[in-house]
């Protein structure tokens, strides 16, 4: 199979930003690895949600903003034994708001000169500098191994819990990669299995919110707080093989442990007696496609994409539960490069959250473009 027609299948899955698990953003892949020789590989992708739904009545609007997924990676062959790789990108993320007329943008103990006029949100930026090493074995099989360096920031604001907001600083915390891969490259054959750490960050700042009040009004008090984070486990499949001549089928399934990932500061409890992010439900995101090389330069893709909903009660700054999703991808060739671009519907699974709300109809478009250079 040409690089071309590699390339297609692999902008069409992963360059046009994800939506698994309402968090998941780049998939944590590692397919650079598998590139010939010593490249550089650049990524931008935007997604554009549309998530909207009510409580008590009243509409929330959309409350899910567009963003930006970079990527940058370079591979280096050292023989043809062992091959390097470091990989930037953004894993996991978050951009939520709400309307001030929604119920939980409304702070019911706000007092005069203790009024916090904030709305419900969330803003969470998780980047991530990944160093892998591969070793290849006889017969097509390899390891693969590296460290992962994580930041993570986040902001939160729940008005209606007596006015709360919560803004940690950001945190560097680390973990681990391992994996094995199998390759036949007379049929574009390849399997591999990666498992990604939990990494753990513990935030120091302030937590912000209304005391109730006494004869005598109390405005906000801040108070310093530490809480510890968990970004979740994950295990990612990645297959493909050639099933005719041009023609490639390529999937994946990507598990993720979002049971670990808990937000429980101290003060939010005590308020609320409930923790201020959690999930009852790992997910399993499947995608399966299949590619066509239409020419020496120029090679094309398409895949569908599938979360199961878990039916489970999810946080009003996370409202979706699962979803499907068409991709269609594109790579023309010249030289050295490859330019790829893709674009992606996601059709987002109905959800209701833990006070009631109830989010329907809702759906995301997603484009993407890719360039991969050979340095050799």
């Amino acid at each position: 199979m040409k690089k071309a027609l590699l390339q297609a299948c692999a902008v069409c899955v992963g360059a046009t930003g994800a939506y698994a698990g309402g968090l998941d953003r780049s998939g944590q892949g590692v397919n650079i690895l598998f590139e010939e020789g010593n490249v550089v590989q650049l990524r931008l992708g935007y997604a554009d949600p549309d998530v909207s739904g009510s409580q008590n009545g009243v509409p929330s609007g959309n409350v899910a903003n567009s963003f930006f997924s970079p990527g940058l990676a370079y591979k280096h062959s050292f023989n043809d034994r062992l091959d390097f790789a470091v990989i930037y990108d953004e894993p996991f993320g978050a951009d939520v708001s709400y309307p001030s007329a929604y119920p939980l943008s409304q702070n019911p103990l706000a007092i005069a000169g203790g009024r916090n006029n904030d709305v419900l949100r969330a803003e969470a930026d998780v980047d991530a500098i990944t160093a892998l090493l591969r070793y290849k074995f006889d017969g097509g099989f390899s390891a693969i191994g590296g460290i992962r360096g994580q930041r993570a920031d986040a902001s939160v604001a729940v008005p209606a819990a007596a006015g709360y907001s919560f803004d940690p600083g950001a945190e560097v915390d680390f973990g681990y990669v391992v994996g094995v891969a199998w390759e036949r490259p007379e049929i574009a054959a390849r399997v591999s299995l990666v498992y990604n750490s939990k990494i753990t960050h513990n935030f120091s700042g302030n937590e912000t919110f209304n005391l109730a009040p006494p004869p005598v009004p109390v405005p906000l008090v801040s108070v310093p707080s530490e809480t510890e984070v968990e970004t979740p486990q994950s295990v990612n499949l990645d297959f493909q093989t050639g099933v005719a001549p041009k023609t490639l089928v390529f999937g994946s399934i990507r598990w993720v442990d979002w049971p670990q990932t808990v937000l429980a500061p101290t003060n939010y409890v005590a308020i609320t007696g409930s923790n201020l992010v959690d999930y009852e439900e790992d997910t399993f995101t499947y995608t399966l496609g299949v590619g066509y090389q239409f020419s020496e330069a120029f090679s094309g893709a398409v895949s569908v994409g599938y979360e199961p909903s878990t039916d489970a009660l999810v946080s009003n700054l996370g409202p979706t539960d699962g979803f499907w999703s068409l991709g269609l991808g594109g790579t023309y060739s010249f030289e050295q490069a490859q330019i790829s671009g893709g674009i992606r519907y996601t059709d987002i699974g109905d959800a209701t959250t833990t006070t009631g709300g109830q989010f329907s109809g809702n759906s995301a478009w997603s484009v993407g473009l890719q360039l991969t250079y050979a340095l050799n």
